[in-house]
């Protein structure tokens, strides 16, 4: 895990060039995590993020004006325990097969990533308390091919609405 982590340090930004371009031309001045705050997050959970993701964290991770969801830092192990306790209260513990990483909750639904699905993969959604209801792609599935996809779309939406211009 270390030789992952320290290529880490070292990397430019690849898959977050957008964000950090609007951030820039927008003057917003929120700020990233250390990386040895995210380095700690993944060896306590025994982990490797995702180049794509640790790029985010380490750019723009306490917070994202772009991104709705909830989403800090500061709330991603908070936010694994919720995962797990509504899966178990909407007795959904055997949907998500692999193993996977909460990267931002609204209400009882969150978005994540499968740990094994590359340094940019897709993102998946899933309302807990609707996929009874609704089990389709409305409550559970892909939202987007990557997690660069998924910044640039939360970006397109930031964008187009007139409140933000």
């Amino acid at each position: 895990m270390q030789e992952h982590l320290y290529k880490f340090k070292t990397m430019e930004y690849i898959y977050i060039n957008r964000l950090k371009d609007l951030k820039e031309k927008r003057g917003w001045n929120y700020t990233g995590v250390n990386i040895s705050e995210i380095n700690e997050l993944q060896e306590k959970f025994n982990i490797i993020f995702p180049v794509a993701y640790n790029e985010f964290l380490s750019y723009s991770g306490n917070f994202s004006t772009v991104i709705k969801q909830g989403h800090g830092f500061e709330f991603l192990e908070q936010d694994q325990q919720d995962a797990q306790k509504w899966l178990k209260e909407y007795d959904l513990e055997n949907l998500i097969k692999k193993p996977f990483w909460v990267i931002a909750t609204l209400e009882r639904a969150f978005w994540y990533f499968h740990l094994d699905e590359g340094d940019n993969p897709p993102i998946y959604r899933l309302d807990t308390e609707y996929y009874e209801d609704y089990p389709n792609e409305s409550s559970f599935g892909k939202v987007a091919d990557s997690f660069q996809a998924w910044i640039e779309k939360a970006i397109d939406y930031f964008e187009e609405d007139p409140e933000n211009q």
